[in-house]
């Protein structure tokens, strides 16, 4: 597979392109000092719990559901000012480039860590059955007796402090209530990681070399360190669109209803639509994002037109599937969204491998050199060690929790097929969304040949892996993968290395622990907090587990069709790409497009869609150049104006206008 093979051609442009490459040369310059690796681990733990504030207590902001974290961005931005500020002052560098590049995707992965679809599900799905078991649910008598306890928290008084609060979880018993489930969860948490970042290391020479992957994302941070950007008065222009209409909604929420408010949000084209089978169509939101519609111009065009254009594909099949008589959506239901989308999933993934098959065997060879390849990050025989030890720790590790031996082998092969796929997303297309809402593998192997091949052990594994499987929104890998391409064009990818290393080492216990500290203070099941330690886990066992164990599940046959159909459906698009070039129809649009994310994000793709192909057909390079400061400017004037008054309202305590919900 080429680059135009998946359709990073021309039409992917790259803004200010020119000065990208003066940018790359100068940090190559530069040193990362000891000093960023102390910062580092100072912020590290003051992002995990601003990022719980936001998401899991006040459940606002929620940053990390989209593949470029506000939060990280207005870090970065601080940064730099107070560099640029103290270095006018004393003419002392305190941050140079390429230690802002550092400590920006070390706070990355550290913000994924304690993100929605992380962390802050791990602690709902362990610390859930103990506290909520009743005679109605029957906990004790179908699960218990499943679960490995040393999983799990079981001490019910420190339950009952979480869930209560006026506690503290520096409590003894407390802590070490948690320090026991917790510490295997973060060795299995470690090896999975340590698989990604092996993963990364043999991907990165394939992707970046070979196939010429942008990582549009990841050049994002070296876009705002430059200070040309400031200066043009179209970066102004699109600053000030949603600076104003953040601050104007936010003085309505916060000041007093009297401001007039701006409704861009979730404007709802399904009430307007009551006719069957039209109804079918459900929740259709509108949505304003400018920061999405920012993110979108700098896109490939194709891609941008394959996101909305399948999301209205997904939807004109639920209008069939009600026309023909048969329930719609949701999991185990025709058009079967999640499982599609799992099979597009799984078919990109052995699509990417396929590509990379002759590059991964060169780099198993060189495993037996001594010498170390100029081409890798670190030397092919430690990363694949690391995929090697972290994928046996994985396997023995569910196998000692009572999964069988074989779904255990197919589930992390679901798993990391699905985690290449979100990385390949974002490495060549810098995808704002990439959800996969549901699709884990493990509910998809009980859909697709039912419940009988499984132990209830086996089912129970399972369920105690949601947490990391429920939604793919803010996984570490590609986040990780885009600090180490960064670093290694900046000539710093050793440092780099270390510093996502630091961010994996204090970011799992700070994760954990920054969300329990909330939690025990003012109570995980009262109004104080948002939902996500109580919805979690009954979502986990409620949805799932309960009724596979006593109602049990048949296997499948519109399931394994539909997954089947996801599957080749992606290997069809890649071959008409093939063959037909300039094939507005991308695979990864078809992937991406089924699950909830999208919902919220098509329509601004959309428009970023049209004012792309306008002036790509009516404009010159030049003018795609200049104008995409103004959207840079659209992205950088939400999360500025956004964040910031979410941090006020996060200091204050205050409800504040959700800019990206």
């Amino acid at each position: 597979m080429t680059k135009a093979d998946w359709g990073a051609d021309e039409r992917m442009v790259t803004p200010q392109t020119p000065i990208l490459g003066q940018i790359i040369e100068a940090a190559k310059q530069e040193r990362v000092r000891l000093h960023t690796f102390i910062v580092a681990a100072l912020l590290l733990p003051f992002n995990a719990y601003w990022v719980g504030w936001m998401e899991a207590v006040k459940w606002t902001g929620h940053p990390t559901t989209y593949s470029l974290y506000f939060n990280t961005v207005l870090a970065l931005l601080a940064l730099f000012v107070i560099a640029e500020g103290f270095r006018k002052l004393t003419g002392w560098v305190l941050f140079n480039r390429s230690e802002l590049m550092v400590l920006y995707f070390a706070l990355g992965v550290g913000s994924a860590l304690v993100g929605h679809d992380q962390s802050q599900v791990l602690l709902s799905v362990i610390g859930h059955t103990h506290y909520f078991k009743s005679p109605s649910n029957r906990y004790e008598e179908l699960i218990f007796p499943h679960l490995p306890n040393w999983l799990i928290v079981t001490d019910e008084a420190a339950l009952r402090d979480l869930y209560i609060g006026n506690s503290s979880v520096w409590a003894k018993q407390n802590f070490l209530a948690w320090l026991r489930p917790l510490s295997w969860w973060w060795l299995f948490w470690g090896a999975m990681l340590a698989v990604f970042l092996g993963l990364s290391v043999l991907l990165i020479p394939q992707w970046v070399r070979h196939e010429k992957l942008s990582f549009p994302l990841a050049r994002f941070p070296l876009y705002l360190t430059d200070k040309s950007l400031y200066r043009s008065k179209l970066f102004w222009w699109g600053f000030a669109v949603p600076a104003f209409v953040n601050t104007l909604n936010n003085l309505s929420v916060v000041v007093s209803p009297a401001f007039p408010m701006m409704h861009t949000h979730r404007i709802d084209l399904g009430q307007f639509i009551t006719n069957h089978p039209w109804n079918a169509l459900g929740w259709t939101p509108i949505n304003f994002f400018p920061f999405a519609i920012g993110i979108g111009f700098l896109l490939p065009i194709d891609l941008l037109f394959s996101s909305w254009f399948f999301y209205l594909f997904w939807k004109f099949q639920r209008v069939v599937v009600a026309a023909l008589g048969y329930p719609t959506g949701g999991f185990g239901n025709p058009p079967y969204p999640y499982e599609q989308s799992f099979g597009a999933y799984v078919g990109l993934a052995l699509l990417v491998l396929w590509t990379a098959r002759h590059h991964l065997a060169n780099s198993f060879k060189e495993t037996l050199k001594l010498t170390d390849p100029e081409k890798f990050l670190i030397h092919p025989r430690w990363a694949w060690m690391l995929v090697g030890v972290g994928v046996t720790i994985l396997l023995a590790f569910s196998i000692a929790a009572g999964m069988q031996w074989w779904a255990a082998i197919l589930f992390f092969i679901g798993y990391l097929s699905v985690s290449v796929t979100v990385s390949r997303v974002r490495g060549e297309f810098g995808s704002p969304v990439h959800d996969l809402h549901f699709a884990n593998p493990g509910s998809v192997m009980v859909q697709l040949v039912g419940t009988q091949p499984f132990t209830p052990r086996t089912l129970t594994v399972f369920t105690l892996y949601y947490w990391f499987n429920r939604a793919h929104r803010s996984h570490p890998m590609p986040t990780a993968m885009e600090g180490l391409v960064i670093g290694e064009q900046l000539g710093h990818g050793k440092e780099m290395w270390r510093g996502l290393w630091l961010a994996v080492l204090i970011g799992m216990p700070a994760a954990c622990y920054m969300l329990l500290d909330p939690y025990y203070r003012l109570g995980a099941d009262t109004a104080q907090v948002g939902g996500a330690q109580r919805w979690f886990g009954w979502e986990a066992y409620n949805r799932y587990l309960l009724p596979w164990l006593t109602a049990g599940q048949k296997l499948n046959w519109g399931a394994i069709g539909f997954t089947a159909g996801g599957f080749l459906l992606v290997w069809l698009l890649y071959l008409l790409r093939f063959y037909w070039i300039g094939s507005p129809f991308h695979p990864v649009g078809y992937a991406i497009s089924g699950t909830w994310s999208m919902e919220m994000v098509w329509f601004p793709l959309f428009l970023a869609w049209l004012a792309k192909a306008l002036v790509l057909r009516y404009g010159t390079f030049r003018d795609y150049y200049s104008i995409s400061e103004f959207f840079i400017g659209l992205v950088i004037g939400d999360f500025v104006s956004g964040g910031l008054w979410n941090v006020y309202g996060t200091i204050a305590g205050r409800e504040v206008y959700r800019f990206n919900e």
